[in-house]
Formats: structure tokens, C-alpha cells, sequence
């Protein structure tokens, strides 16, 4: 069980990681972790749950998993360590802070996230208006697409070494050689910021539409 405001840590080894709400009937300050042992070779030793007095709960799964299944309680936020696999986030209440070494980045929330991959390409699309400090999304070799809340009052800096930039929110950047920057305010500017950056790759920054 964990209350709205805790954190919930996944630290894993090898798996595609795939978390979302609680199942339907599911009580909503329950967490789920579910382990699917990759088809060939010996299976790996179970996730191991370390209970946090600071913030929340720790899972750490370090074999190699064909699949890893996370169910996060309302309000609780959620951080993903993995060495190799791809992320993926989908309609979370919380908040999240996403990272592999190798693999893609895939989120969507109504809340706020950072994402970053070694290798790999990071896509979020996230509700918030307001949040702390600066968000980062990065990938050395990727592209990255980014959709924010339109009514978000923010500074952005995006830069690619060798790629393009596009947004639709009217900015205007400046090149030097194969690199690309842009570095502006929107909706007037605030303190709080978003920093995307890749070597090599496309970067995207678009308006999150609403639903029909």
C-alpha cells in the first residue's frame, strides 16, 4: 500500500517495463508488480520489494526479464532505473522521472516527467501547467517528441548537434553548422524550464490537443 505522495523506485536489469494505473477493481493505494521470465534460459531471480521510511518502496529486479509489469497507486510518483529495455508509461496520476541506458522512452500523463535513454528515442506527452525547476529529456542517438499543455508559461531550450528542431509554438532558434538551438520563453516565460537535447537526431516540441 502506498499513499498519494509516496514514490514508487524500479531498478532493473534487462526487461521492457510497462506501467499504468491499477487494474480495474483494483484498490487504488495498491501496487503491482508482476515478472514474466524470458522464454529460453534459466529464470532469473524474483523482484525484491524494499520498503523506503523516507519517500516509498524500492524494486529491484536485476536478471533478465521478458516483461515487467507495474501497477502505481494514485498520486504516487514513479521512477524507472533500467539498464536495457524500453519504458513505457501510460496514464499514471502521478508524477515520473524515467532513464535506460538502452531502449525507448514512451510516456503519457496527466502530470509532469523527465525521460532520458543512452540509446534510444523519448516521447512524452504530459498535462502539467506547473512544476519544479526544470524537466530534462535527452538521448545522445534519437529522436525526441515532446507534447506540453499549450497554457504552460515556461523558458525551453532545445538543441540537437546534428538534426532539426520543429515546434508549433512559433519559436525561433539559430544554427551553427549541422547544430540546431532553440532558446526562448512561452506564454511569457517563469521560472520553471524544460531542457531537451540529443547529438543526433530530430527534436519535436507540439501542443498537447485536446481530446475529442
Amino acid at each position: 500500500m502506498l499513499k498519494p505522495g509516496a514514490t514508487l523506485v524500479i531498478r532493473a536489469g534487462e526487461a521492457t517495463i510497462s506501467a499504468y494505473q491499477p487494474a480495474v477493481g483494483q484498490r487504488r493505494d495498491l501496487f503491482t508488480i508482476a515478472a514474466t521470465a524470458p522464454a529460453k534460459g534459466p529464470p532469473p531471480p524474483p523482484p525484491h520489494l524494499r520498503p523506503e521510511p523516507r519517500y516509498g518502496v524500492v524494486v529491484t529486479a536485476p536478471g533478465r526479464l521478458a516483461t515487467l509489469l507495474v501497477r502505481v497507486p494514485d498520486g504516487v510518483d514513479l521512477v524507472v532505473q533500467s539498464l536495457q529495455g524500453d519504458v513505457n508509461v501510460t496514464d499514471i496520476t502521478g508524477n515520473a522521472r524515467l532513464f535506460t541506458r538502452r531502449g525507448n522512452v514512451t510516456a503519457m500523463l496527466p502530470g509532469y516527467a523527465e525521460a532520458s535513454t543512452g540509446d534510444g528515442d523519448v516521447s512524452v506527452t504530459m498535462g502539467a501547467v506547473r512544476w519544479p525547476g526544470t524537466l530534462h529529456f535527452s538521448t545522445p542517438r534519437g529522436d525526441i517528441e515532446l507534447r506540453i499543455n499549450p497554457k504552460a508559461a515556461l523558458r525551453v531550450r532545445l538543441h540537437t548537434g546534428d538534426g532539426t528542431l520543429f515546434t508549433d509554438f512559433g519559436l525561433r532558434g539559430v544554427s551553427n553548422g549541422a547544430s540546431e538551438t532553440i532558446d526562448a520563453d512561452i506564454n511569457g516565460g517563469s521560472a520553471q524550464r524544460i531542457d531537451v537535447e540529443t547529438e543526433s537526431g530530430a527534436i519535436r516540441l507540439l501542443r498537447l490537443q485536446p481530446q475529442a
